[in-house]
């Protein structure tokens, strides 16, 4: 039996001594997992979902919002540069 087995050997037992030792925590998991995957699926059932025409509709919205605030902080950014840069530039340039 070589070095490499010997420790692959070693290797395994203590991971089985590892899993008799810690079997109900290991099993106790797999129960809480288990339950909690029920629970999420049953209030997964229960959510309303929205059509397509209220999601279209909502969409729409939303893109609309995100353009007009895009504008509004470009068009303040634009000002600030003129005042900061132009203006306060030439005052103390």
């Amino acid at each position: 039996m070589g070095a490499g087995q010997t420790v692959g050997a070693a290797v395994a037992v203590g991971a089985l001594g590892a899993l008799v030792v810690w079997r109900r925590p290991v099993l106790a998991f797999g129960v809480r997992s288990a339950a909690f995957i029920n629970e999420v699926h049953g209030e997964i059932k229960k959510v309303t979902w929205p059509t397509s025409l209220d999601l279209r509709k909502s969409t729409t919205i939303i893109v609309i919002f995100v353009i007009i605030a895009g504008i509004i902080i470009g068009l303040m950014d634009w000002a600030f540069s003129k005042i900061l840069i132009d203006f306060l530039g030439q005052v103390f340039a």
